[in-house]
């Protein structure tokens, strides 16, 4: 049993700690994951932010597109053939509804510049221009990469178309953008500190740039050799951005009916840094929490330790309490066994000494049935009586048939003796004087238990019977029943029956003495 109760209180007090464990767990779980839930909705807000300005920068792109090739087709309607020239008044009308930033250019077949709207001096030769020699192997319509535009040495870049007449190449028109049309760009969109947007030829050469830097062309980087190979648009990471070495988040999309691929480059320190304030804000509120958790943990788990510890030294105590009891009561057992033994010596009436070797007897195996169960307590009187009756019944060796019909009654350490003490007297005088001449008779012992610290007893014999002048009163064992039957709160009395029968309404404990009789 003291095992049990230890195994008991060491699994208690591993449940209550690991609870606490699981409950600091599934705090720091949560937390985790809300973290975890904020970054996750961070870079989507990023790649948001980048897809849609993509798409912006590639509308404008598209739209700059279509305006120059409506402006290129317009001014091959208006070019005199021979020599090629430009209709003045004609071409200023064609402008009137143009952005003034664009310069509309006439080429020839040798890649002389023959007119501009920029107004410079002629003399310039396109020749080693990309898009000319594009144009002049045979495609209708080219785009450049970056240009640097006369007569200012602006950067900008150049769609042109071919210039034919009677299946002849004659020469190409051409419009150009300065770089700083990307600033109108931004209008629509707002790009946060070290942002950019740039358009791209398809083959990752450069056209232009917002804000205007040094940027190298992307001729076989990732973005035209691998993203965009998977799908004309999307968004991604780069650890490294080409433009300055920074992290940051590039968003794509390819300009349909065009050579152009719009990009957006966005910087993630700036959202990684406000998760990280955040971050740092939360931080602030949760850390005490999870500290005092913890030093409540362990000030729980030190209280159930020190329990723990102090249990164990309890159940210690009652052990050896219980071990003392246990000598007690054997003690007591032999030493009864040893005054039967000299009252087996003693020089004495022989009906004397078997009744106190019956009593002696009783009790020994009263104190015996104690240390053997360890019931030190309540003792169930369902068990004992059998005991204490049956040692009465050896000692006289009558053959005499007892039943048992008893309720599970529970005496106390204060009425046990006092019990077996009057059970012994009674049957000792049903065993003298119910079976004369060694007759064979029965003894019905019954206790019906009253639950409220109470029983009554019955010992029915189907002997002889009472005799005409009833039983003595100043006899021995009387005397002996009506002590112990006072000492058990209790009344009692012989009734004439079909032998004799003893009814005793007796307290089983110290709360049945203030019990109501029945």
């Amino acid at each position: 049993m003291s095992l049990s109760k230890s195994v008991q209180e060491v699994r208690a007090t591993s449940v209550s700690v690991i609870f606490l464990v699981l409950c600091l767990a599934a705090f720091v779980g949560v937390f985790t994951y809300f973290l975890a839930n904020v970054a996750a909705q961070t870079k989507i807000q990023l790649e948001d932010d980048a897809a849609s300005t993509t798409q912006v920068v590639a509308t404008n792109g598209l739209w700059m597109n279509q305006l120059a090739i409506q402006t290129l087709r317009r001014m091959d309607s208006l070019i005199e053939d021979s020599p090629l020239s430009v209709d003045a008044e004609a071409f200023g009308k064609i402008m009137e509804d143009r952005p003034p930033e664009l310069i509309v250019s006439l080429i020839d077949a040798d890649a002389n510049l023959l007119f501009s709207s920029a107004r410079f001096m002629p003399g310039v030769n396109l020749r080693e221009r990309d898009y000319f020699q594009s144009i002049r192997s045979g495609a209708a319509f080219a785009t450049s990469a970056k240009v640097v535009m006369q007569p200012r040495g602006r950067e900008g870049f150049v769609f042109a178309k071919r210039l034919t007449r009677n299946n002849v190449f004659v020469g190409a028109v051409a419009v150009a953008y300065p770089n700083s049309v990307l600033e109108s760009f931004v209008r629509d969109v707002e790009l946060e500190a070290g942002a950019s947007i740039s358009l791209f030829r398809r083959d990752g050469r450069l056209m232009a740039r917002y804000p205007h830097t040094n940027v190298p062309d992307l001729v076989g980087d990732v973005l035209f050799t691998e993203h965009l190979e998977r799908g004309d648009s999307g968004t991604f990471f780069a650890d490294r951005s080409p433009s300055d070495g920074q992290p940051k988040i590039i968003g794509y999309r390819a300009i349909q009916g065009t050579d152009m691929v719009a990009v957006v480059a966005i910087p993630t320190e700036g959202a990684w840094g406000r998760y990280r304030a955040e971050l740092m804000s939360i931080l602030v509120i949760v850390a005490p929490i999870c500290v005092a958790l913890i030093i409540v943990g362990l000030w729980i788990w030190r209280l159930l330790r020190r329990d723990a510890a102090h249990a164990e030294e309890l159940e210690t105590a009652n052990e050896t309490n219980m071990m003392l009891f246990r000598e007690i009561h054997h003690r007591v057992k032999n030493n009864l066994q040893s005054v039967q033994s000299l009252i087996r010596l003693q020089d004495i009436p022989e009906a004397a000494k078997l009744d106190l070797q019956s009593r002696l007897g009783a009790m020994a195996a009263m104190h015996e049935h104690i240390y053997r169960r360890d019931e030190y307590e309540d003792i169930d009187a369902h068990d004992i009586v059998p005991v204490v009756i049956n040692e009465v019944v050896r000692a006289y060796g009558k053959p005499v048939e007892i039943i048992y019909e008893l309720d599970r009654c529970y005496v106390d350490r204060d009425h046990i003796t006092p019990l077996s003490l009057l059970l012994s007297e009674v049957v000792t005088n049903a065993l003298k004087y119910a079976f004369p001449d060694g007759r064979e008779g029965r003894i019905r012992i019954i206790m019906n238990d009253f639950y409220n610290g109470r029983c009554q007893l019955i010992v029915a014999d189907n002997g002889v019977g009472m005799p005409k002048n009833g039983v003595p009163s100043t006899s021995m064992g009387l005397r002996l029943i009506r002590g112990v039957v006072a000492q058990m709160g209790g009344t009692y009395e012989y009734l004439p029956s079909a032998g004799t029968r003893f009814e005793a309404n007796i307290a089983l404990s110290a709360v049945g003495h203030h019990a109501e009789h029945r």
